[in-house]
């Protein structure tokens, strides 16, 4: 991390001020090691961590290093604060007053003071895997996607489209809650089905950052998701109550790479009315072009993430764009590696942070 550096305050001596000093033989010098200096820099205050956050993102975005979505948002000075020494507390925003009373966890409050970044830790939905790092206390994102569509696998699922949305909200530095659905669904005529239009059931979804990365043991950052699909929805697309879970995992590559990748259970239910629990593993290798623009390799098998495709093997890749610090667009085309997938799925979507 770039740190502000803090320089001192020489006192200005004019030229005609000056007063020539005798010349003295290197033997009657006294000794060196004991001198205290003439005149010592008078140091101001040191700068707050969050100053230092803002110094390095501008000398980031000046000198043009290539963003990389899915960093950690904060600049925890090894100092946090709770409880009665929080100052969110007295925060100018109610939501961040009422989270800090509400959940008196050690958080950094210089970050969740500070304007919503939808540039770090960036959007989850943009990708097929979800990023280790939450929102800061306070802040919220919404991201949605208001193009997606799957094509049909054969004759065993047919073409759909849905423009699905995620709610993500900061209570604490390390825990996050979030709505997610995929909104207005259409699926086409198959398996003996009319063509059907509804919504798509409401997921409970939380998110928890463990701890960060470390790159010299080459210790992921690492992070649960846990979620619960309802059969909160139009009754042609209630599968019954599905919970899930998966660990999260990321790891900054050589050469301007990082890899976000989450393993996981998903379960659904069987016609006998148990559950039945399924692998999914779900990667992305992403890498910054400018300071706006990031791409990324992508896949999964089984599921993504959060579910919004059915169960196959997909590969891909898309794009991030930032348009400034409150809105970001993102796309991606992917398709399956057998006849078991759709021979294409896409998205187009954008996020904003408030």
């Amino acid at each position: 991390m770039l740190i502000g550096i803090v320089c001192g305050v020489r006192p200005t001596i004019a030229d005609d001020e000056v007063t020539p000093l005798p010349t003295v033989a290197a033997s009657d010098r006294p000794d060196e090691a004991n001198a205290e200096p003439a005149n010592r820099a008078v140091a101001g205050p040191p700068p707050l961590p969050f100053t230092r956050l803002v110094r390095q993102v501008a000398f980031l975005r000046q000198a043009g290093v290539p963003y990389l979505p899915g960093r950690d948002p904060r600049d925890l000075d090894g100092d946090p604060l709770a409880g009665d020494d929080d100052p969110d507390r007295n925060a100018p925003r109610a939501w961040t007053r009422l989270l800090a009373r509400a959940f008196s966890d050690p958080v950094d409050p210089r970050t969740s003071l500070a304007a919503p970044d939808i540039r770090e830790p960036g959007p989850d939905s943009s990708d097929f895997p979800n990023s280790p790092y939450t929102l800061p206390r306070g802040w919220s994102y919404l991201e949605t996607s208001p193009v997606n569509y799957t094509g049909s696998i054969g004759p065993f699922q047919p073409e759909s489209y849905n423009w699905n949305y995620l709610l993500r909200m900061g209570l604490t530095d390390r825990v996050e809650f979030r709505l997610f659905g995929n909104g207005l669904t259409w699926v086409d005529a198959g398996l003996g089905e009319p063509a059907t239009t509804g919504f798509s059931p409401l997921v409970f979804d939380t998110k928890i950052h463990f701890f960060d990365e470390n790159e010299d043991l080459f210790i992921p950052a690492t992070g649960l998701e846990v979620y619960i699909q309802t059969p909160w929805g139009s009754p042609a697309f209630d599968g019954g109550t599905q919970p899930g879970f998966a660990l999260l995992f990321l790891n900054t590559l050589p050469w301007g790479w990082e890899v976000n990748w989450n393993v996981g259970l998903v379960a659904e239910e069987s016609p006998n009315g148990g559950l039945i629990f399924t692998d999914t593993v779900q990667w992305s290798f992403t890498r910054g072009i400018t300071d706006r623009l990031a791409v990324f390799l992508q896949g999964f098998q089984n599921q993504a993430a959060l579910p919004r495709v059915a169960t196959q093997t997909v590969l891909g890749g898309g794009m991030v764009l930032n348009l400034n610090r409150r809105f970001t667009i993102f796309g991606s085309y992917n398709a399956a590696t057998d006849k078991a997938g759709p021979a294409s799925t896409y998205y187009i979507g954008g996020a904003g942070a408030f």
